[in-house]
């Protein structure tokens, strides 16, 4: 099992669209971590709005107090809440 921590801000622009991805990946190359996933921004956002947010609406800095770090897995993340609550969100395909 792998576990990769995403940071605040570390969105790249691909095709028009942002998108995260490992920074040892970006750092070091595709052979350093072959196996992360490349997550869409929406989506991390989306999520973050439904797991944290509790009026629905996505703002940064509720997620910032409430969210103490992500860890992304093979076919899921695993948000870690700075009041000791995990919450498991798999990834959605298409």
């Amino acid at each position: 099992m792998w576990i990769l921590s995403i940071k605040w801000g570390m969105g790249q622009p691909e095709r028009g669209k942002v998108v995260w991805r490992c920074a040892i990946r970006i750092e070091k190359g595709k052979d350093a971590c072959s196996h992360s996933p490349t997550l869409d921004e929406e989506w991390i956002l989306d999520t973050l709005k439904k797991a944290v947010c509790t009026n629905g609406v996505y703002n940064e800095a509720i997620i910032r107090n409430k969210v103490d770090k992500i860890q992304v897995f093979d076919a899921f993340i695993m948000i870690f809440r700075t009041d000791g609550f995990q919450d498991k969100r798999l990834f959605q395909n298409g």
